[in-house]
């Protein structure tokens, strides 16, 4: 059911997050083994909110931060920057991404919002910038009965140098018997790479504001892709789910 929502603000700012990266195999840049699809659910208007994850893979590291802040009510557009380091390829990048998504956006039962992202990437050995690839995703989430809920994204990717594109394809299952802990199964998938698959579980240590999140995830039909990631929650106001 959806409720009344106040006028947007003319002086009204965007949700704008920050990422880092820190990589030791470029196999973090692809994958993302571990890392939930993009939900549609909205920070709490004049919130902040910070997620970081540390993630592990076949003797590679990464850690990434993600905070993000809301002084609009409502909130209506979401944007990130992401620099990325490989370290032993000597390669450095940057990705960045708005994402639109509003309560009273919704196609039957379900949300759903959009998100336009693109990645650049300077290579060591030529000593210049190269475009790597855009993407247009589409969000959406939809609840289930017994507290689940059904996340699915989906959208083409085109890569720049090679002139392909892509379909991207991002599913997750969550189960959430009591406010403070939840299960979900994820897979990430395109039309021309293996898929990934994950589980995970959730713990609010307070409901809301502070939570731990663990993730195991493997590549089909690749041995030791296995990737692990724990990752911190912690929103200054309570996250509030879009009705």
């Amino acid at each position: 059911m959806s409720h009344a929502r106040p006028s947007p603000s003319p002086r009204s700012l965007p949700l704008v997050a920050l990422g880092v990266a820190l990589c030791g195999t470029p196999g973090f840049a692809t994958a993302q083994a571990g890392l939930p699809p993009d939900d549609v659910q909205q920070i709490a208007p004049g919130g902040c909110q910070i997620d970081s994850w540390y993630a592990h893979a076949s003797g590679a590291h990464a850690w990434m931060s993600l905070p993000a802040c809301s002084k609009a009510q409502p909130v209506r557009l979401g944007a990130f920057l992401q620099p990325l380091t490989q370290v032993r390829e000597g390669n450095w990048g940057l990705g960045a991404a708005a994402r639109f998504t509003d309560g009273d956006w919704r196609l039957g039962p379900a949300r759903w919002g959009l998100k336009v992202a693109a990645f650049t990437q300077r290579l060591a050995d030529l000593g210049r910038m190269q475009m790597e690839h855009a993407t247009l995703t589409a969000l959406s989430s939809l609840g289930l009965p017994a507290g689940m809920s059904l996340r699915l994204n989906l959208g083409p990717r085109h890569h720049v140098e090679t002139r392909e594109t892509t379909t991207l394809l991002d599913a997750a299952l969550a189960w959430s018997p009591h406010n403070r802990f939840s299960f979900s199964g994820e897979l990430h998938a395109t039309d021309r790479t293996p898929t990934v698959q994950s589980l995970g579980t959730r713990l609010w240590l307070i409901p809301g504001r502070l939570g731990l999140q663990l993730n195991a995830g493997r590549t089909l039909g690749s041995e030791a892709s296995e990737v692990y990631s724990l990752q911190l929650h912690w929103h200054f106001l309570e996250r509030k789910p879009a009705h």
